[in-house]
């Protein structure tokens, strides 16, 4: 009313009567109005709303953008403060703002707006262009912003799904304040959900009707280091369960930490990575019903599926809710359980799994990982083109554990040396002690005492093998002397810490191993 009379030259008439103004009895400031929200929407300003009562006010944490940090946040807490004496939440996390994948503000002008829909649905690029014809931009700003439709979406933008975009953008939160979207990023989600469903679809076929969850057979190890340690039998079941189990841990730890990014990583690793292109892979002689394995191996793989699926759906659902609870649907039906939905699930925390920590079944897995990565890299390199779906002989040289572990688990390592494109190889066979491979051989090494072999004679050019193994032995003889050269300098005995000279000493150890066998491997072709 003061603004009015003196400002606005209203006082004549409101003091005639001929204007007259009222506060209207329902109507805030918006942000003002927005900074009671923590409480008003709860029955406020009665103290005996059931809601308040409920002790639903105050929360723990609100999640917004840094751009209103003031113009709301800080109102809330004002106003909780005045209104109700308390905190409306006491913590703060900021999402970032979504900008076009070079890193700029998105503009209908620049024509690289990003509508969340047409990345669920997808759109066809003339749609876009429809879009912007029906805008209020200059027709010089639509000719530019449909130019730059054309450079980033010339297909238009392909249907992803809103679980893809929800993992995509949780994926993204590692860059700060600022999210620059790549609509290919978020396809490759889409892509990571077709991989979950190819993996159930790999269950159901190999799960019975009749599938009870029978317990499986297990022994505890109550002296391990970790603590009480479950003693699976087939190591692929005890490394997977291993795995799961150190994601459950990651999962929540990141969670507790506010890093959604660390968390999808981690889920993400563990699915594609290590359950289906690893494990999967690994179990697929167990259930070849012409293979040695008998009922109870596929009993236990198949619960060992079970779990997996139902504690990784569990994990998965606040990342991808869609995918998650219809698969985690199906899950349930393999092994003829009550269905449920997986909203109601408890959601894994890694306590219940701690049995399954195992650090002995993880390393020697990785050596049945490195050797057959080996053997898929010597195969990738010499067998191509005509020779690509060659299954050679492999052979292996190694010793003490490593070979134990190798023999015991060679089915599952000839199904890791096999590809996409190749074949698993005719025979693996390990080399203990002074056994040597057959001449013809192309050699790699894995480590200074595991070395892989795969027979190549009458299939590749011999002489070109020859030369690489000769560059090879070079190179490491070359790394070797500038060690040498580093220990011999004057000060290097007086200087050198010694956890450095045992670094040294190891390394020159290490080189005279690896030349050893590569002069091995290089006799096979001589």
């Amino acid at each position: 009313l003061a603004i009015a009379r003196t400002e606005l030259g209203f006082a004549e008439r409101l003091d005639s009567g001929d204007v007259w103004l009222a506060r209207d009895e329902d109507v805030l400031d918006t942000w003002f109005s927005s900074g009671l929200f923590p409480f008003s929407c709860l029955g406020w300003p009665n103290g005996d709303a059931p809601d308040l009562k409920a002790g639903w006010h105050p929360t723990t944490l609100l999640e917004t953008g840094h751009d209103i940090l003031f113009f709301w946040v800080a109102r809330m807490v004002m106003c909780s403060f005045a209104l109700t004496d308390k905190l409306p939440f006491t913590h703060v996390y900021l999402h970032a703002m979504v900008r076009d994948k070079h890193g700029q503000k998105m503009s209908k002008s620049k024509g690289n707006v990003i509508d969340p829909l047409e990345v669920i649905n997808g759109i066809k690029l003339a749609d876009l262009h429809a879009k912007l014809d029906a805008g209020n931009l200059d027709p010089k700003e639509v000719a530019r912003a449909k130019d730059v439709q054309k450079q980033e979406f010339p297909q238009g933008i392909p249907e992803c799904g809103s679980d893809a975009l929800r993992f995509g953008l949780l994926a993204y939160t590692m860059q700060g304040r600022d999210v620059n979207l790549d609509i290919s990023r978020i396809l490759s989600y889409r892509h990571f959900s077709n991989k979950l469903w190819q993996a159930t679809r790999f269950a159901l076929l190999n799960f019975p009707p009749d599938f009870q969850l029978t317990p499986m057979q297990v022994g505890l190890d109550l002296t391990a280091p970790t603590g009480p340690t479950a003693q699976i039998s087939a190591l692929n079941d005890a490394w997977v369960l291993d795995r799961l189990h150190r994601c459950c841990e990651a999962v929540n730890s990141h969670l507790t930490n506010y890093e959604p990014a660390l968390a999808v990583h981690a889920l993400h690793s563990f699915w594609y990575d290590e359950f289906c292109s690893t494990y999967l892979e690994s179990t697929k002689p167990t259930f070849d019903t012409s293979g040695s394995a008998d009922d109870s191996a596929r009993h236990n793989a198949r619960l060992t599926l079970y779990t997996c699926f139902h504690f990784g759906f569990r994990l998965l659902h606040p990342f991808m809710p869609f995918v998650s609870e219809e698969l985690y649907q199906r899950v349930l039906r393999l092994a003829n359980q009550p269905l449920s939905t997986v909203m109601l699930a408890s959601y894994p925390t890694g306590q219940a799994s701690a049995v399954w920590r195992n650090d002995e079944v993880v390393a020697d897995f990785d050596v049945l990982q490195k050797v057959a990565a080996s053997i898929r890299g010597i195969r990738a390199e010499y067998l191509r083109a005509e020779h690509e779906k060659f299954a050679p002989e492999v052979f292996v040289s190694c010793s003490g554990r490593a070979a134990a572990v190798l023999e015991a688990n060679l089915a599952v390592l000839k199904a890791l040396a096999k590809s996409s494109t190749q074949p698993p190889p005719a025979s693996i066979t390990v080399l203990k002690g002074d056994e040597g491979a057959p001449k013809g051989c192309a050699m790699a090494t894995v480590t200074s005492e595991i070395s892989a072999h795969v027979l190549l004679a009458g299939v590749i050019d011999m002489g070109v093998e020859i030369k690489r193994l000769e560059k090879k032995i070079a190179e490491l003889n070359a790394n070797k002397e500038k060690v040498m050269k580093t220990m011999a300098a004057p000060q290097y005995a007086a200087k050198a810490p010694p956890k450095k000279k045992a670094e040294d000493a190891a390394r020159l150890v290490d080189f005279d191993a690896q030349i050893a066998a590569v002069q091995a491997a290089l006799s096979q072709f001589l």
